[in-house]
Parts: structure tokens; sequence; C-alpha cells
């Protein structure tokens, strides 16, 4: 059996907040597919998940997308899975007959929630519609007339609508205004500028502690300036103090919190705080999951191109800050220039260049599944998709288990 990665695309509820995740399995073979349909492909993925890795690492308290085909529901396997986390993804039925009916009934009752991808949308439909949980509905292949008439028709029953390849703030507002219940893509990190928002006195003290913190001003300074908003210094103590730093005694003192973090990690906690200040549910946030992993893919990948813990440090600090514009609705450049950011990063946030450019366009190609441009910008510093597809699934897991510690 070959190793099968694993990757995953928010799903975000109206308030975009994460509700669940699609994964996508990728194998290692040469073409790198997402790997679906067939029942052994199928098979092969359920295996190497329970095998390999661990649900609550993966998708924590969230619903878990799977594409499986029909016959797939007769198997065994289906058993393996956890039903009250697993949403059974059926996509381009050819036909809708008994066997399919009572496949996806078997499962129902099991307790697994079902939904249908790829569908064509018609009265024939109507007997899978009155069983399934979800239908997804990749907007891209309808007009805008065609997307209201299937949005009103399954308005009809009481399954969810998945609103897919949702890329612009422009894409969700229309496909909210329809009436979807869900959204999948990446519009949430490119939000509206907004250049004449003011930002809140919280959010500009973030910023002052990650300029005071790239200046290495002195740990007095930062630390009266962390003094002023008492929540922060208790965020700031609570994260020094967490499972993730292994410290013997615990740590009461600002200052002495500031000294044990150094500047690299007073910056990335910085940061972390910044895509953490709109409130509500963090670990349902995908900005700041984003920010998390694309940091961590970084530092993983560049620490396989060199030991130069200086690189690696800006590696992680990269990634979160290539998303620091859609947290403070501001042009990125502004923000940069701003924060005296090192002249390394702002080369390869702004211009993708050097090794870390390439290696931060090249992850953002996987988020967006465009899997041969990943490959192509690897090349310049001698990495494969499998060190990608590796530092991703590394990521995730990473991400999962920091937010439980915080």
């Amino acid at each position: 059996m070959s190793e099968v990665f694993l990757g995953r695309q928010p799903i975000l509820d109206r308030d975009i907040k994460i509700f669940g995740y699609e994964l996508l399995f990728r194998d290692r073979e040469e073409n790198f597919a997402v790997i679906k349909d067939s029942i052994e492909a199928t098979a092969r993925v359920v295996m190497n998940l329970l095998t390999y890795m661990d649900f609550k690492e993966i998708i924590n308290n969230k619903k878990g997308f799977i594409n499986v085909s029909p016959e797939f529901l007769e198997g065994d396997f289906i058993d393996l899975l956890p039903e009250n986390r697993i949403v059974l993804e059926i996509s381009t039925l050819d036909k809708i007959n008994k066997f399919v009916l009572d496949s996806i009934s078997k499962v129902k009752e099991k307790g697994y929630q079902v939904a249908l991808d790829n569908v064509q949308f018609n009265e024939l439909l109507t007997p899978l519609l009155e069983i399934v949980d979800y239908v997804k509905i990749n907007i891209r292949s309808f007009s805008d007339i065609e997307l209201k008439e299937i949005v009103d028709f399954l308005k009809k029953y009481s399954v969810k609508t998945i609103a897919v390849k949702v890329e612009t703030e422009k894409d969700f507002l229309f496909t909210k205004e329809l009436g979807f219940d869900y959204f999948q893509g990446f519009f949430f990190e490119k939000p509206t500028i907004k250049k004449e928002k003011k930002l809140p006195s919280y959010k500009l003290a973030l910023l002052k502690i990650i300029k005071y913190a790239i200046l290495e001003k002195s740990i007095e300074e930062i630390s009266e300036l962390i003094k002023g908003y008492p929540d922060l210094g208790y965020k700031l103590l609570r994260y020094v103090n967490s499972p993730y730093f292994y410290l013997r005694n615990k740590v009461y003192s600002i200052k002495q919190a500031l000294s044990i973090l150094g500047y690299s990690n007073i910056q990335k906690w910085a940061i972390l705080q910044l895509f953490a200040s709109e409130g509500g549910d963090i670990k349902s946030n995908p900005l700041l999951e984003r920010a998390v992993i694309r940091g961590k893919m970084m530092e993983v990948l560049v620490s396989k191109i060199t030991s130069n813990i200086d690189l690696i440090e800006k590696a992680y600090i990269t990634g979160m800050i290539s998303l620091i514009g859609s947290v403070l609705y501001r042009p990125l450049e502004e923000i940069l220039n701003e924060l005296y950011i090192d002249e390394e990063i702002k080369k390869a946030v702004l211009q993708n260049e050097g090794i870390l450019g390439s290696l931060l366009a090249s992850i953002i190609d996987l988020e967006k599944d465009n899997i041969e441009e990943a490959r192509k910008k690897l090349e310049p510093v001698r990495l494969g998709l499998e060190d990608l597809l590796s530092a991703e699934l590394e990521a995730i897991t990473y991400y999962e288990n920091f937010m439980e510690s915080n």
C-alpha cells in the first residue's frame, strides 16, 4: 500500500466560521491526483487515514467530507469511520436506482450524513433529496440565474446547500444572499481593502509590539506596552505557560515571559493575536488556521533545505504575515513598510522572491489544488511534491495540537 498524504479545504458557515473540511487525499504517485470514486482507491484512503492519522488531529470536532462511491457504501470499510464526524460525499451519479437509494439509506441508519456533489438538478433527484443531508454546487458551472433557480428548487427539501469554488468576497455575498448555507473556497483570504477603516487600539497595540520586536526594542518597552492591555498580558502568560513550551516553573511576570520568548517568538505571538482578535471561537477562524498552517509549512520546508536557524525563524513569520493584510483590511505592502519587516521576508511575500518566496508560492498553489504549478515552484529549491505534501500534513497536525494547548 503506497503512502497517502492528506490536505483539507475548509467549509465555512454564513458567519465565515469553519464548519467542516473536505478531506483531500493525495497519492504520492506521479500524477498526485485527488483520490476519489473507485472502491479500491477509497478503501486505500480509509485504511491510510485510520492507520497513520488521528481524526482528532485532522478535523478536531468539525465535520470531515470524504469522497466515496455508492459501491463503497456497501463494503465493510464504512463501519471503521466515526459516524458522528464523517460526511460521505457522492460525486457524479450516472443514474439513480434502487441500489443507490438503498445504499444511502443503510449508511444513514448507521448515523452517517451524506452529501451529493456534481449532480444534475431535476425532478428525478427527488428520491435522493429526500434522504441526503447536503448538496454541493460548483458555482462556476452555472450562471447567476441558474444558481438562483437551483437554490429555490432545493429549498423544497431539508438539505443544506454548500457553494463550492467561492473565491472572492463578491462570490460569498452573492451566494449568501441566494440562501446557501455553507461555502467552500478561499474568499476569506482576500477581503475588500478598506483603507479608510480605523484600526481598533487593540490591533494598533499588537502592530506596535510586532514592530518593537522587529526593531529589538528593550524588553521593558514591550512589557510596558502590553501592560496597557490586561487581556494581552493574560494571553501572553497563558501562552508561555502552555504545554507547548514545557516550562518547569510557572511564569507570572510579563517581562519574564517576553525574555523567555525572545524577539522572534514575540513577533509570532503578536501576529497570532492579530488573527485571533476578531473574537468568537478562535478554533473556527479560517484566517488564523491558514496563517498558522502556512507558517508551519514554511518552517518545515526550510528545515529540509538548511539548518540556518535565522532563516527557519523567518520562514515561519513569512507564512503567517503573508495573510496579515486580510485581518487588517489594508494593503499588505503598506503594513510591511510600517513594520520595518525584514527585507528578505518582504520580497518573499510581495514578489515571491528568493527561497522563502518560492516556498510560499508553492504553498498557495497547493491550497488551491494547483498541483503542477506547486511542483514547478519547488524546483529552484530542490524539493519535491512529497516534501510539500508531508509538510502540509505535519502542519495540520501541529495546528490542531497547538490550538488544544492554547
